[in-house]
């Protein structure tokens, strides 16, 4: 096990996620996931120091799985704690992924090229006997249900429903870094990650206090339905931290609402700047798509379309969904740029790329 150091059994502090947390015991510690997937119940695993004796559990837990900590290897099935573990450097660890083409980190592609890592998810369905075959001391979920979970459990193997979607807020997302530190014995340094990210995300968001909001697109059609943020979403928040306003900005809600292409038209279509999902290489692609598309004020003349996808893996991963998520400073401050940008002159761009005029 890596580290002889006693395990930590205090409380980890959590001040933006809310579906997670991390409680102290007598001698151990509790991850509970209150929402591990879209209406599932809460789970919760016993976190306990490689050289800890078994502890005495309240009847509560009596049937919870147990995970030795700091683990010496883990499975993890999403991509979006990806670069949480370059962060706190236990690259080393990481022995099996979901999707291993849906990587885009370099560093993480050359470590699961090299077989270092087992790709125990291919196309979304897990292979639960390759999972038991490799017995890792805990797999990290993709944030849904399996079937494959409750054999994985009855042969001893803890799953952590990595819900990192469901929080509310981007920099709720990117305090899971602590849960990952809490696994690999690397609690400071994901405690003082998450602080500078925090602290560069509100310097970013204070930039845009008091000017004028810049109007938006947000999103754009998929099979008929145009998906808006709301104003309480992650993406609205990013949009709304960065000066931006938005048909979905007074709603209420934390996802999104169904809208039509004709809809959108009328409630943001004179706004100039299109903050879009792509991947287009041109703005020709765009009435290739959907000739109505060119209808809106910032496809034509004189406008901007953007897509978040500048930094794509070799293989189709998109660092939005890696990088991106624990670092909602580096995504706000792109989007300042954008729409601000005499508040960020200079600025070079990580995930947003505007599609030339073609």
């Amino acid at each position: 096990m890596p580290g002889t150091e006693p395990a930590p059994t205090s409380d980890v502090p959590f001040s933006h996620a809310s579906n997670v947390e991390i409680t102290g015991g007598d001698g151990y510690r509790v991850l509970t996931v209150h929402q591990p997937y879209p209406g599932g119940p809460a789970q919760s695993v016993v976190l306990l120091g490689c050289a800890q004796g078994e502890p005495a559990l309240p009847a509560e837990l009596a049937d919870a799985p147990v995970v030795r900590t700091p683990v010496d290897g883990f499975f993890m099935q999403s991509t979006t704690p990806i670069a949480m573990v370059t962060e706190l450097g236990v690259l080393d660890r990481l022995t099996g992924v979901g999707a291993g083409d849906l990587i885009s980190d370099p560093a993480v592609r050359q470590h699961v090229e090299s077989g270092a890592t087992v790709d125990f998810a291919t196309n979304g369905t897990i292979d639960g006997e390759q999972v038991v075959t490799a017995a890792p001391p805990v797999l990290l979920s993709g944030g849904t249900d399996d079937a494959a979970f409750p054999t994985l459990r009855a042969a001893g193997i803890p799953v952590v429903g990595w819900a990192d979607y469901l929080e509310t807020g981007p920099l709720g997302q990117a305090e899971w870094i602590k849960v990952l530190g809490a696994l690999t014995g690397r609690d400071a340094e994901a405690a003082a990650a998450f602080a500078g990210i925090e602290q560069r995300y509100t310097a970013f968001a204070d930039r845009v206090r008091g000017v004028e909001p810049t109007p938006i697109v947000a999103g754009q059609p998929y099979q008929g339905t145009w998906n808006v943020p709301n104003g309480n979403s992650t993406a609205g928040i990013l949009f709304r931290d960065a000066g931006a306003t938005w048909s979905g900005l007074e709603s209420a809600g934390t996802g999104q609402s169904a809208q039509t292409l004709e809809s959108v038209l009328a409630k943001d279509g004179d706004a100039r700047i299109w903050m879009a999902d792509g991947p287009w290489e041109t703005t020709a692609d765009i009435a290739a798509t959907d000739p109505r598309l060119t209808a809106l004020a910032a496809a034509g003349p004189g406008g901007q379309v953007w897509t978040k996808d500048k930094f794509m893996g070799p293989t189709g991963g998109n660092q939005v969904y890696e990088r991106g998520v624990l670092h909602p400073d580096e995504m706000l401050a792109d989007l300042v740029a954008i729409l601000h940008p005499e508040l960020m002159p200079g600025h070079e761009f990580v995930y947003h790329r505007q599609v030339p005029v073609g």
